[in-house]
């Protein structure tokens, strides 16, 4: 791997339908701009991962735009490689969800913060029908759960707008080599994600998901799963 500086782009959500706090706003927002990893020879002498943070609306042609000026940008002016990790909210999901698959649909269950509801319609008619990521899902999700952090793989991310931006962001990698992966990952509520993080096999992990009583001690928790998807992520392209 080269050794210019890594930059990822981690993405989360505003607040959505009956969700008067999104936790992904949350994290990204208290997310350090800087992760520093510990030595690995799947990087090389590349120790640092820089952030760059965005809040997306949850609208489609808003979000995507959003989006796309971030990329835009990000391809832009970084060094070196780049990597995407976006993340939503599953709200009734126990574990952090690795996203395998977007499709090219629109379907909404409800209207988006803009107001608009398509159903049934293609997100790029002249996209494939499904993108996938190219991380090793299987390595990453063995490599979060053995860290203690509980999650698994699921094969794709809904109809709604977290489907729609990780299909845009996906199709946009097609034609950008700097791009080395986009990911699309899942949280649930962060009370859920605590209570499943204090059955993990690591003792550190299980205690202060015990200890995690009030909101930010949860997303707090929460981040620093994400932390390790972020750098593991970018140890496996």
């Amino acid at each position: 791997m080269s050794a210019k500086p890594i930059t990822c782009l981690l993405t989360g959500f505003d607040a959505f339908g009956a969700n008067k706090v999104n936790p992904t706003e949350l994290i990204v927002e208290a997310f350090p701009d800087l992760l520093v990893t510990k030595p690995s020879g799947l990087l090389g002498r590349v120790k640092e991962i820089h952030i760059e943070k965005l809040i997306l609306p949850t609208a489609g042609v808003r979000g995507w735009k959003a989006l796309k000026k971030a990329l835009d940008h990000a391809v832009l002016t970084s060094p070196g490689p780049l990597y995407v990790v976006m993340t939503g909210l599953a709200n009734k999901r126990e574990y952090i969800s690795l996203e395998r698959f977007a499709m090219n649909i629109k379907d909404y269950g409800l209207a988006d913060n803009s107001g608009h509801q398509p159903l049934d319609k293609p997100i790029n008619q002249t996209a494939p029908d499904l993108l996938r990521t190219n991380i090793d899902l299987a390595a990453l999700n063995l490599a979060i759960n053995e860290s203690g952090y509980p999650a698994h793989i699921s094969n794709h991310a809904g109809t709604f707008i977290c489907n729609e931006l990780y299909f845009q962001a996906l199709n946009y990698a097609l034609n950008q080599p700097k791009i080395k992966s986009v990911l699309f990952v899942h949280v649930p509520s962060e009370k859920r994600f605590a209570r499943s993080a204090a059955k993990s096999n690591k003792k550190a992990i299980a205690t202060a998901a015990l200890k995690a009583k009030t909101r930010p001690k949860q997303i707090e928790l929460m981040s620093q799963a994400i932390a390790a998807i972020v750098e593991t992520a970018c140890k496996l392209i």
